[in-house]
C-alpha cells in the first residue's frame, strides 16, 4: 500500500517509529519536517527500550527507530547517525556551582541530584563518567522518564546531569543554568535504524531522506551553544 500511494504522488499510511526514551525530546527534529513534506502520512511514536526496538524491527512491527547505534543486539539493520550525546550539568543559579564556568563530575556528585533510573542506558553511562572522576552519584530522586526528572527541577533544590538533546524539548527551567562538565562528557551516538527489508519500507525511506537533510547534530549543538552563552 505504501508503494502504491507513493507512485500516485502522495505518501500515505502510518510511519511506526520506535524511540528510546532519552531520544524522544529530539524526535520532532525529524517527525515535523517528515509530516510537512508528506501531509498525507501519519506518525505513530512509541517510547520503547532498546530490546523492544530490536524485537519490533525484527518482527516488522516498526518501520524505523531512534536508538543508540552501538547496541550490540541490533543486527541486520541500516544505521544513520543523528547526533552524539553530550552531557552537561543543569544546576540552580543560586546553588554551589551556579556561577561556575565549568564543573568536575566529582563536584556535581556532591550536589542534591535527581537522575534517571539505573536501568536506563543514559544513567549507566553517566555513572561511568562519575566513576572516572573518582566519584559516585547518590541521587535523592530517580525517574524512568526525562519528563519525570525535569518535573523536579523548577523547585530550585535539585541539579541534574542531562543530555544536551533534552534542551530541545525542555530547555532550561527558570532560575537554573547549564554548566559544562570537565573530562568525559560525550556519550554514544544516537541514530536512525531500519530493517534491511527488500523492498525497503517507503515510509522508512522517506524518513531517512528527511534525516539526511535535517542536520540534527548541528541543530542540537547550536542550541547547546546558545544556552552556554557562547561558551561551548
Amino acid at each position: 500500500h505504501q508503494e502504491l500511494s507513493a507512485l500516485r504522488g502522495g505518501l500515505t499510511g502510518t510511519l511506526r517509529l520506535g524511540i528510546v526514551p532519552t531520544a524522544l525530546p529530539a524526535a520532532s527534529l525529524l517527525t515535523t519536517p517528515f509530516c510537512e513534506r508528506h501531509p498525507g502520512a501519519r506518525v505513530g511514536l512509541e517510547s520503547l527500550s532498546s530490546a523492544e526496538i530490536t524485537q519490533g524491527l525484527a518482527e516488522f512491527e516498526l518501520d524505523a527507530a531512534m536508538t543508540y547505534l552501538d547496541d550490540e543486539e541490533l543486527r541486520h539493520v541500516r544505521r544513520f547517525p543523528l547526533y552524539e550525546e553530550r552531557y552537561v550539568l543543569l544546576t540552580p543559579v543560586a546553588g554551589p556551582l551556579g556561577a561556575a564556568t565549568t564543573a568536575r563530575w566529582a563536584h556535581a556528585a556532591a550536589l542534591p541530584l535527581c537522575l534517571l533510573s539505573p536501568r536506563m542506558r543514559n544513567r549507566r553511562i553517566i555513572d561511568e563518567c562519575f566513576a572516572a572522576d573518582g566519584a559516585k552519584a547518590t541521587p535523592a530522586i530517580e525517574s524512568d522518564s526525562v519528563a519525570g526528572l525535569y518535573a523536579h527541577l523548577p523547585s530550585g533544590r535539585w541539579s541534574s546531569v542531562i543530555s544536551h538533546a533534552w534542551l530541545h524539548m525542555f530547555g532550561v527551567p527558570e532560575g537554573m543554568r547549564v554548566v559544562p562538565l570537565e573530562g568525559p562528557a560525550h556519550g554514544p551516538r544516537v541514530g536512525l535504524v531500519m530493517a534491511r527489508d527488500d523492498p525497503p519500507s517507503v515510509l522508512a525511506e522517506a524518513l531517512l531522506t528527511v534525516a539526511r537533510e535535517a542536520r540534527v547534530r548541528d541543530a542540537l549543538d547550536a542550541l547547546l551553544h546558545t544556552y552556554l552563552g557562547g561558551r561551548g
